[in-house]
């Protein structure tokens, strides 16, 4: 990473308040794993929610392709110091990356945490934003996973994955176990824990009348960590946003209901993003 750079994010971290990543404090890059599509269109980066992977984009990923240049980041909150984790953090290390790649201006995705990272990328440097698709976004108030007891066991797995999915079949045994056995380790339970409280520590709604940037607001009607009143409010506060919502669907539309999910935000990037004018 340039000094230039360093002192730029350094500066932004200071007006955030509360946050200094182990990476940025060392002057160097923050670990960033993506997968990137690689073609001539708009560039759309991908934000996973804190049980999220890569994977939570497979089945809207290939749609995403046809219209964009869609670029899946995957945060490493297992694997990161527990400093890195935080909501804070996680946008200055997207922030980083757009930076470094000279992706400017991108448009943003974010379901869950990785909607509230997008969020907060925005009220840091809205400059570098085109437009946003939030969907079951945390930053206002949610079932968050704070309260994660130390040795979280398969049936706790089992029961908050039912909360964030309307659809049994996409509760699996292959599903809990991936990620019961993640949740094994202690020191991926504590990162978890510090991720998500994070989140509900850094509400949002006085500042979201000040993101003058179009917003895509796409929710299932049946989310219970992130419920409807949520998504209301997010329209509500929001000046440039618009709400659509599906039935049949939890806290993972990209992944419930992927066709619809595209759909949508195709019709929205064609009207409203300057990157498709």
């Amino acid at each position: 990473m340039t000094s230039e750079l360093t002192e730029l994010l350094r500066g932004k971290a200071d007006k955030m308040g509360g946050v200094d990543p182990l990476w940025l404090k060392n002057g160097s890059s923050p670990d960033i794993n993506v997968i990137e599509a690689k073609n001539d269109c708009p560039p759309m980066l991908l934000l996973h929610g804190l049980f999220g992977a890569l994977s939570n984009w497979d089945s809207v990923y290939p749609l995403f392709t046809e219209y964009t240049n869609t670029i899946a980041v995957q945060f490493q909150l297992l694997k990161w110091h527990r400093s890195e984790v935080k909501v804070k953090a996680l946008a200055l290390a997207v922030e980083h990356y757009i930076r470094e790649q000279k992706l400017d201006p991108v448009i943003l995705c974010g379901n869950s945490l990785g909607g509230h990272v997008a969020l907060r990328i925005c009220l840091s440097s809205p400059e570098l934003v085109d437009s946003m698709i939030l969907s079951g976004a945390s930053g206002l108030y949610e079932h968050t996973v704070d309260a994660l007891p130390v040795r979280p066991d398969r049936k706790y797995v089992k029961e908050h994955m039912g909360r964030v999915f309307y659809h049994d079949r996409f509760i699996t045994d292959e599903a809990v176990d991936e990620i019961a056995d993640i949740l094994v380790e202690r020191k991926n339970v504590l990162n978890m824990i510090h991720a998500a409280r994070s989140a509900k520590k850094d509400n949002l709604e006085k500042l979201l009348n000040t993101i003058n940037i179009p917003t895509l607001l796409l929710w299932g009607e049946d989310d219970e960590v992130t419920t409807m009143d949520v998504a209301e409010t997010f329209a509500r506060e929001l000046p440039d946003s618009e709400l659509h919502t599906v039935k049949g669907c939890g806290h993972a539309p990209m992944i419930e209901h992927p066709e619809w999910f595209s759909e949508r935000t195709h019709e929205f990037l064609k009207s409203r993003s300057k990157l498709f004018q």
